[in-house]
C-alpha cells in the first residue's frame, strides 16, 4: 500500500510516504512530528500488515503518553479518530483511505470553557401537614410485588428457551494461538460460550482477539459453521529499538535497501529478523553488517568505523607555483597538499610562459602518494613558413611537417633545423632559436635546380613538347629542372608516344624516342638494358643475374620494424621475374569466376589492374596452370587440399622468393642498396608510383600529405616509371605474395645459398607496399608483412629459375 502522510503542525504541514516509517515523535533532528513540553523522542508510528501502530519509545514515564485517555505502556493499533496526549499536546488520527492525516495541537486552559449560566439549585419539596394525609383508597388491587414476580418468572422462562435453543445450534470452535497470548477473547453476536479449551457458538462470522506482552494486538476474523471450525493462529513480534552510531558521523544508514537516515540513530524502531544495514558516506569506504534483530521491544546496538575512501597526495612542479585544477576543480598553486577520493583524477598544471600540462593520477584509498614533481616544458612558439615558389615540402629537425605555407608550433628554447625542399629546386634552409610564446614569420626563396637531358627523336621531322610547351628542336641537349618532365613526340603518319623522365644535377642522361617502333627508352649512360622473355600468356619475364647482398634494415634506419633484421643473402643462380603484377584478365583466363571486389566505391576488378583478394594456394594453382601451358614441370604440387613445394630447385613458374624479390627492388640495375621506390628520402616530392594518395582518404585512414597519384584504389599494371632493373609497381600498386613461410627473425648467412625461407609455417610472407600504405615504415623496400589469408591489397607477379 501506498500511504500520503500528511502531519498538520502549528504552521506548515509536512508530507510524507511511507518509505519514511517508522516515524519519530518528540523534539530533534529526527522526529517527524514535532512536539513541544518534550526533550527527546517519546514515541515511535510503524507498521505491520497495512495496519499503523503507536508504541512508547524506551524510558518514556507510563503518565507521559495517553492514547484514547488510557494510559499508553505498549504497542497499540491506531485507528481514525484515536486522540493521543504527549505533554501539552494533543495528536488527532485521521485515516480516509491511503492518507493518514495527523493533526497537532498544543493544550492551553484556553480551551475550557465553562457553560453560560450556572444550573438551578433544587429547593427540598415542604413536608405536608399530617392532618391532612389521607389513607389510601381500599381497591380489589393485588397486593404489593406481585407483578415483579411476574416479571421475573417470564424472563427466565426466555433465558431457560433460549439456552435450549443456544445448546441445540451450538457449534464448537477451537482457537489455538502461537505464542499463548495473556489474553484470548472471541467478540460477535451471537456471543460465544466458553467451553473447555474452545467456544460454543451459533454458525456465523467471529472475531478473535489476542494480545501478548511484546507482541502485536491480533485480531482476526473466523467463522463457525454446523460441523465446527479450527484454527491455528500467530502472534507477530513488536519491532526492535536500534540505536545506530558510526565514526564519523553524518554517515547515510540504508536498512535492506531502503535509506533510514543519518548516523547518530537511536531508538530507531525495527522490525524483528535478520537485517542487511549498509552505512555510507562520500570520502569512506562503504560498509554493510548483517544484524538480527531480537523484537519484543528489545533495544539493541551497533557502532562500526568507516575506512577512509581516500589518500594523502604531495603535489610538486618544477617550477612551483603553477596552477593546478584537480577534475577542473582549482585547488591552489603548486606545491599543494591534498586528500584525493579513490579513483582516476586528471590533473592539469598551468604557468605562464610554460606549457600546459596535462596528467592522470590514480588514487588507491589509503595508499599516500609521497611527494611527486612534475615537469612544466617551455610554451611552445608559433613559426610560420612561406615559401618562393610556394608548395615546398617543409622538414623540421629532419621530420617532414607539411607543405608551405605552414604554420607550426615548435618547442621553445631548442636550435631547430628547418628545411624547405621542392622538386626541380636546390634546398633552401635555417636554423633559429625561438622564445617562448613567440611569433616568428620565416621567408625563404627555393632556387632552381637544373639537369642534363639528351633527347634523340625519330622521325627527324617529328615535332617535341615538353610539359605541353612546344619546343624549337626534337633532337638535342636539354636543361631542365630537376622534376618530373612529361615528354611527348609527335609526327604525321606517325602517331604520338610520352615519356616521363626525371633531370638530376650532375648526371648527363640520354632519352631515345622513337616513333617508328613506338619504343621509348631511357637509359642513363652506365645502365644497360634489361633482357628476358615471355610468359603463353605474353607476359614479359625479366632476367636478374644476381649477386650476394644484405638484406633487412640497420637499427637506425627510420621507421624499421623488429622483423627486419640484417642479414647476407648469398644469391647465385640466376631467375626471371615479370616486370608486371598479374592482372585480372590473365588471371581471369585460369579462373574465370573470380572477382577481386571493391574498395569503397571503387572497383577492384577491371581487367587492367592486378588480380586481389586471392590465397596464396590460390595464387600456386595459376603458376602450376601456367607451367602445364608453357609444357614446364609444374613446381607446387598439391596435399588434402594446400599447396606445397613439390621440386625445390625446377625451372616451373612459382611464386619469388623474399630474397629475390629484395634483390630485384633494392639491387639489381642500381649501383648501391636503394631504400624507397625512389631517389631520396620520405615521402616522396614526385609521382613514382601508386600509394595512399589524397584521393584516398575516405579509403584509409593515412594518406601522404599533399601527394595524388590520381588511383584511389588499384591502378593499371605499368601505370608509373619503371625501375632500372626493368621492373614496374614494385613499391605501390598492391603489395606482392612471396614463396617464404614468414618467420620473425630469418636466419641468414653465407652458407645459406639462394635462400628460400622456413620450411614449415602458418602464414607467408607478403613484400612490397600497396596503394593502402603511405607510412615511412610501409613504403620502405625492407617493410616485411604476412598473411594466411586473401586482402584487397595482395597480388603476385611471375619467378622461375633460368636454368
Amino acid at each position: 500500500m501506498n500511504r500520503l502522510i500528511e502531519i498538520h503542525g502549528k504552521e506548515q504541514i509536512c508530507r510524507l510516504d511511507e518509505t519514511s516509517l517508522p516515524l519519530q515523535i518528540g523534539r530533534g533532528e529526527t522526529a517527524h512530528i514535532q512536539l513541544e513540553g518534550v526533550r527527546d523522542i517519546v514515541a515511535y508510528v510503524g507498521e505491520s500488515r497495512n495496519h499503523l501502530f503507536l508504541q512508547p519509545a524506551e524510558g518514556v514515564p507510563a503518565n507521559l503518553i495517553y492514547h484514547n485517555d488510557e494510559p499508553l505502556e505498549a504497542s497499540v493499533w491506531v485507528k481514525s479518530g484515536d486522540i493521543t496526549r504527549i505533554a501539552d499536546s494533543a495528536i488527532h488520527w485521521l485515516l480516509p483511505g491511503n492518507r493518514v492525516e495527523v493533526q497537532v495541537a498544543k493544550l492551553t486552559a484556553d480551551f475550557l470553557r465553562p457553560p453560560p449560566d450556572p444550573p438551578v439549585r433544587h429547593q427540598a419539596r415542604p413536608k405536608e401537614d399530617p392532618a391532612q394525609e389521607q389513607l389510601p383508597p381500599v381497591t380489589d388491587a393485588p397486593p404489593p410485588g406481585y407483578g415483579r414476580f411476574r416479571s421475573l418468572a417470564v424472563v427466565l422462562f426466555v433465558l431457560l428457551l433460549a439456552g435450549a435453543l443456544f445448546v441445540l445450534l451450538a457449534n464448537p470452535l477451537e482457537v489455538v494461538v502461537t505464542p499463548i497470548p495473556d489474553s484470548l477473547s472471541v467478540s460477535g453476536f451471537p456471543p460465544v460460550v466458553p467451553f473447555g479449551d474452545g467456544f460454543l457458538g451459533i454458525s456465523g462470522h467471529y472475531t478473535v482477539h489476542a494480545e501478548k506482552q511484546g507482541y502485536l494486538p491480533l485480531e482476526q476474523g473466523v467463522e463457525i459453521d454446523s460441523s465446527g471450525r479450527s484454527y491455528n493462529l500467530t502472534l507477530e513480534k513488536l519491532p526492535g529499538l536500534i540505536d545506530l552510531s558510526s565514526n564519523p558521523d553524518g554517515v547515510k544508514v540504508s536498512i535492506d535497501g531502503t535509506p533510514v537516515g543519518i548516523t547518530p540513530l537511536l531508538g530507531f524502531a525495527i522490525s524483528a529478523g535478520s537485517h542487511l544495514i549498509r552505512f555510507s558516506h562520500e570520502r569512506y569506504l562503504s560498509l554493510e553488517k548483517s544484524v538480527s534483530i531480537e523484537g519484543l521491544g528489545a533495544r539493541q546496538a551497533l557502532q562500526v568505523d568507516l575506512e577512509p575512501a581516500w589518500a594523502k597526495v604531495s603535489l610538486h612542479t618544477e617550477p612551483e607555483g603553477a596552477t593546478l585544477t584537480v577534475d577542473e576543480i582549482a585547488q591552489g598553486e603548486t606545491p599543494v597538499d591534498l586528500e584525493l577520493i579513490a579513483g582516476t583524477h586528471q590533473l592539469a598544471f598551468r604557468k605562464a610562459g610554460f606549457a600546459p600540462l596535462e596528467v592522470e593520477l590514480a588514487v588507491v584509498a589509503g595508499q599516500d602518494i609521497p611527494k611527486t614533481v612534475y615537469r612544466l616544458e617551455p610554451a611552445p612558439a608559433t613559426l610560420s613558413i612561406s615559401s618562393v615558389p610556394v608548395g615546398s615540402m617543409v622538414t623540421v629537425d629532419g621530420t617532414y611537417k607539411g607543405l608551405t605555407p605552414l604554420s607550426l608550433q615548435l618547442s621553445s628554447g631548442n636550435v631547430h633545423d628547418i628545411r624547405l625542399t621542392l622538386a626541380g629546386h636546390l634546398p633552401a634552409g635555417q636554423k633559429l632559436r625561438l622564445e617562448p610564446e613567440e611569433n616568428r614569420k620565416l621567408d625563404l626563396k627555393l632556387e632552381p635546380e637544373y639537369g642534363t637531358v639528351f633527347i634523340t627523336s625519330t622521325p627527324a621531322e617529328a615535332v617535341l613538347s615538353i610539359d605541353g610547351i612546344k619546343q624549337e628542336r626534337a633532337t638535342g641537349r636539354f636543361r631542365l629542372t630537376t622534376k618530373a618532365h612529361t615528354l611527348e613526340l609527335k609526327a604525321e603518319n606517325f602517331g604520338s608516344l610520352s615519356k616521363t623522365v626525371k633531370p638530376q644535377t650532375g648526371y648527363s642522361q640520354r632519352v631515345e624516342l622513337d616513333l617508328q617502333g613506338k619504343r621509348t627508352a631511357a637509359q642513363s649512360t652506365s645502365q644497360p638494358g634489361p633482357s628476358g622473355q615471355t610468359t603463353g600468356l605474353g607476359q614479359q619475364l625479366v632476367l636478374v643475374n644476381p649477386k650476394p647482398f644484405l638484406m633487412g634494415a640497420s637499427r637506425q634506419e627510420a621507421g624499421r620494424r623488429a622483423n627486419e633484421n640484417e642479414r647476407p643473402a648469398s644469391m647465385q643462380r640466376s631467375y626471371y621475374l615479370s616486370a608486371l603484377e598479374v592482372t585480372n584478365a590473365e588471371f581471369k583466363r585460369f579462373q574465370s569466376q573470380h572477382a577481386s571486389g571493391m574498395s569503397g566505391n571503387f572497383s577492384l576488378d577491371v581487367d587492367s589492374h592486378p588480380v586481389v583478394n586471392i590465397t596464396w594456394d590460390d595464387a600456386a594453382r595459376f603458376l602450376n596452370w601456367l607451367s602445364k601451358m608453357d609444357k614446364l614441370p609444374p613446381y607446387y604440387r598439391e596435399e588434402n587440399g594446400v599447396m606445397v613445394s613439390g621440386a625445390e630447385r625446377g625451372i616451373g613458374y612459382r611464386l619469388p622468393t623474399e630474397a629475390e624479390w629484395a634483390y630485384a627492388a633494392r639491387m639489381a640495375g642500381q649501383k648501391e642498396r636503394v631504400r624507397y621506390p625512389w631517389a631520396g628520402k620520405y615521402p616522396p616530392q614526385e609521382i613514382v608510383g601508386n600509394f595512399a594518395d589524397e584521393s584516398a582518404r575516405h579509403l584509409v585512414s593515412v594518406v601522404i600529405e599533399g601527394y595524388t597519384d590520381g588511383f584511389a584504389a588499384t591502378a593499371p599494371v605499368g601505370s608509373f616509371p619503371v625501375n632500372p632493373a626493368g621492373f614496374y609497381d614494385l613499391g605501390g600498386n598492391v603489395a606482392e605474395w612471396c614463396h617464404d613461410y614468414y618467420a620473425a627473425n630469418p636466419a641468414g648467412g653465407q652458407d645459406d645459398i639462394d635462400p628460400m625461407g622456413p620450411t614449415s609455417g602458418t602464414h607467408h610472407l607478403v613484400r612490397g607496399s600497396s596503394w593502402r600504405d603511405a607510412s615511412i615504415t610501409e613504403l620502405r623496400f625492407s617493410y616485411r608483412r604476412y598473411s594466411r589469408e586473401p586482402a584487397n591489397d595482395i597480388g603476385f607477379r611471375i619467378a622461375r629459375y633460368a636454368k
